[in-house]
C-alpha cells in the first residue's frame, strides 16, 4: 500500500509541489495522456473502456522513490449516482479482494476521488485471451493445442478457488462467476494466467442481490440455465469454460449467429456442432472434455471446475503438445508489443521525455497557460499557441525509440480538438518563432546519420517567408498553426478515420476506446509522420488517414501532436 504522503519520491528543485500549478478542469480532461494525480494514484494513461468503467495503467508512489505500476478500474461519472451500478462495483471490489489465488486476478484497494469509486488492482503485462485468439485467426492459424489447454486449466483452477471459497466462519460462499469468456481470462507474457471482472459474480454473501429473472453476462458464452434467467451454480462456469475452450481449439464461438437472438435461441436448445466436426484433427479425448463441459444438463457435465482441470492436465501429460504459452505469446505478438507492454517508464523518465507529469519539470519549455488554451479552443480569444521552431541552445529533432512511440514527445500545450473531445499536445515555439539560419543548418546536418527522408522533412520545415522573399514575393504575415484550425481538419476528415475502427474491428480489445496516434505537421502543412500506438492493420490504416491530412501552412518549423482517436464500433 501507498504510504501517507503517495506523492513522495524525487523531485527537481525547480519543480512546484504536486497540486499548486494550475489545472485543466473540463469536459475533456480524460483525453489527457498527461500523467495526473488521482486519489493516491498517477494516471499515466488510458487502457480501455467499457459499459460500467474505464481503465487505467496507473502509478503508485511513495517515499523514497517507491514506484510500482498497478491498474485503476474506475466507474464512470454518469453511473456514479445509480445504486445498482455503485453496488455491483462495490460487491466486485469486495469479493475480488478476498479471492487470493495465483489465478484471479489481485485487488489492492478500493477507494473514491473526485467523486467516483475506483478499484486499483494488479497490473499484467500482457493480453487477454481473446486478442490472443483474434489475432491467430487473422493470420489463419490455431493456437497450439498444448496453449489453449494450459491457459484453460489455468482459468478453471481459478474458479475452483472461487467456488470453494469460505468466509471467516468457513460457510460457503458459493461464488459464481457468471461472466466467464475469454475476453475475461488473461494471460501475461510470463505465461500465468487470471481470471478477470468479478463484476457480476453471484455470492450468498453479497450486498446488492441479483433480481430473479435478470440475464447478465454475454449470451454467446451462457449456459441454457442462465439465459433462460433461472438460478445458477458453478455449473454454469464451467459451462461457460467450455465454451471457451471450443473457441480455442477451433477458432469458432459454437452458438455464432447473427443476432443476439439468433444466439440466445441456440444457447437454449444448447444447438452447437461438435468439436471434431469443426476441426477434424482434434483428439476424441478432447472431444469429450468439451462435451461433458457443455453437456445440456447440469448434472451430466463437471461437478467442479477442479475435475475438469484434471482432465486437461491428464490429457497434456499424456501428449507432446508444447504448452509454452510464455514462448507462444510474445511470438505471436512481438517484440515491439512485449516491450510497450512490460517496460512501462518510470514516472522521472515520462518527465524527462516531455510529457507533463506533477511535482517534475518540463524539460522542453514552460507549459502554455491550461485556461488561455482552453479559450483558445473554444474559440473565445485570439489565437495564442506558438510550437515547434528550433531553439537557440539547439535544433529541435525529433524523438526517436520506442517511448516516442508510445507517449508522443513533449507535452506543452492543451487544445480541445473534437472526436469524442480528443486532445492535441504540442510543443513551443521560441519569441521569435522562426528558426535562424545556425538552426535550419545544425537540423540538416543532424539529420544527415537518419537518411535523406528525415533530410528533405527538415527541408520542408525551412523558413517560410525567406522562400517567399527569394522568389520575388512579399512575405506574408507569420500564421499560427491554431487549435481552432487543428480541430477544423480533424472533424472534416473523422469519417475517413473512423472507417478504420469499423474495417478492423477485429482487431479491436473492447467496442470503445481510444488509440493515440502521434504526428508531425511541418511548415507547409504537410504531416511527414504518423505513428499509432497500436499495431497491425487497424494501426497502419490511422496512421495512412493522418497522414493524408493537409493542415493550414504556419510559421512554425515543426509541430508535434497525440491525439487520442475515440472509437465506438459494433460487432
Amino acid at each position: 500500500m501507498a504510504s501517507s504522503d503517495p506523492r513522495a519520491g524525487p523531485k527537481p528543485a525547480s519543480a512546484p509541489a504536486v497540486g499548486s500549478a494550475p489545472r485543466l478542469r473540463s469536459s475533456a480532461e480524460e483525453e489527457l495522456p498527461a500523467v495526473r494525480p488521482y486519489g493516491k494514484y498517477f494516471l499515466v494513461r488510458k487502457i480501455a473502456e467499457g459499459g460500467m468503467a474505464e481503465i487505467f495503467l496507473a502509478k503508485q508512489v511513495g517515499a523514497e522513490g517507491f514506484e510500482r505500476n498497478v491498474v485503476i478500474k474506475r466507474m464512470l461519472q454518469h453511473l456514479s449516482n445509480v445504486p445498482d451500478f455503485v453496488g455491483m462495483f462495490l460487491d466486485e471490489a469486495r469479493l475480488a479482494a478476498r479471492l487470493a489465488h495465483q489465478n484471479i486476478i489481485q485487488i489492492n484497494d478500493l477507494g473514491l476521488a473526485d467523486g467516483c469509486y475506483y478499484i486499483c488492482m494488479e497490473y499484467l503485462a500482457g493480453e487477454d485471451f481473446s486478442t490472443v485468439l483474434r489475432t491467430a485467426a487473422r493470420r489463419r492459424e490455431y493456437l497450439p493445442v498444448g496453449v489453449t489447454l494450459s491457459v484453460i486449466a489455468g482459468a478453471a483452477h481459478g474458479l475452483h478457488f472461487a467456488h470453494e471459497f469460505t468466509d471467516e466462519q468457513g460457510k460457503p460462499l458459493n461464488v459464481v462467476h457468471r461472466d466467464i469468456s475469454p475476453s475475461n481470462i488473461y494471460v501475461t507474457y510470463e505465461g500465468q494466467v487470471k481470471l478477470l471482472d468479478f463484476g457480476i459474480a453471484k455470492a450468498e454473501s453479497r450486498v446488492t442481490r441479483t433480481t430473479a429473472g435478470v440475464v447478465k453476462g454475454k449470451y454467446m458464452y451462457m449456459s441454457p440455465e442462465q439465459a433462460e434467467g433461472d438460478p445458477v451454480d458453478r455449473r454454469a462456469d464451467i459451462f461457460s469454460l467450455g465454451v471457451s475452450l471450443f473457441e480455442g481449439l477451433t477458432n469458432v464461438r459454437p452458438f455464432a449467429h447473427d443476432n443476439d437472438l439468433a444466439i440466445l435461441n441456440a444457447v437454449l436448445k444448447c444447438d452447437f456442432p461438435r468439436p471434431r466436426a469443426v476441426r477434424s484433427d482434434l483428439s476424441p479425448e478432447l472431444e469429450a472434455i468439451i462435451l461433458k463441459a457443455m453437456a445440456p444438463r447440469v448434472e451430466d457435465r463437471y461437478a467442479t471446475a477442479g475435475q475438469m482441470a484434471a482432465d486437461i492436465e491428464r490429457f497434456l501429460a499424456a501428449g507432446s503438445q508444447d504448452a509454452s504459452v510464455r514462448v507462444y505469446l510474445r511470438t505471436l505478438f512481438g517484440e515491439e508489443r512485449f516491450n510497450h507492454k512490460t517496460r512501462i517508464p518510470s514516472l522521472a523518465k515520462l518527465a524527462a521525455s516531455g510529457v507533463d507529469v506533477p511535482g517534475f519539470s518540463n524539460p522542453y519549455a514552460p507549459k502554455t497557460d491550461a485556461g488561455a488554451a482552453v479559450a483558445d479552443a473554444r474559440g473565445a480569444g485570439p489565437a495564442t499557441i506558438s510550437v515547434g521552431a528550433a531553439t537557440k541552445t539547439g535544433p529541435l529533432v525529433r524523438p526517436r525509440g520506442a517511448l516516442f512511440a508510445a507517449l508522443g514527445g513533449a507535452v506543452a500545450v492543451v487544445a480541445a480538438l473534437g472526436l469524442g473531445a480528443s486532445l492535441a499536445f504540442l510543443r513551443p515555439s521560441p519569441a521569435g518563432g522562426q528558426p535562424g539560419e545556425e538552426q535550419v543548418a545544425a537540423a540538416q546536418e543532424d539529420a544527415g546519420a537518419a537518411g535523406p527522408a528525415l533530410a528533405s522533412e527538415l527541408q520542408d520545415a525551412g523558413e517560410p517567408a525567406r522562400a517567399e522573399a527569394d522568389a520575388g514575393r512579399v512575405p506574408r504575415p507569420p500564421v499560427v498553426l491554431t487549435a481552432a484550425a487543428i480541430q477544423k481538419v480533424v472533424q472534416r476528415n473523422s469519417a475517413d478515420i473512423m472507417r478504420c475502427f469499423e474495417r478492423y474491428r477485429d482487431e479491436l480489445a473492447s467496442d470503445r476506446g481510444a488509440v493515440n496516434v502521434t504526428f508531425s505537421i511541418v511548415a507547409s502543412g504537410r504531416v511527414t509522420v504518423a505513428k499509432a500506438e497500436v499495431g497491425g492493420e487497424v494501426g497502419k490504416c490511422l496512421e495512412g488517414r493522418v497522414k493524408a491530412l493537409r493542415f493550414p501552412p504556419h510559421r512554425d518549423k515543426e509541430v508535434w501532436l497525440t491525439l487520442p482517436l475515440k472509437y465506438e464500433v459494433k460487432r
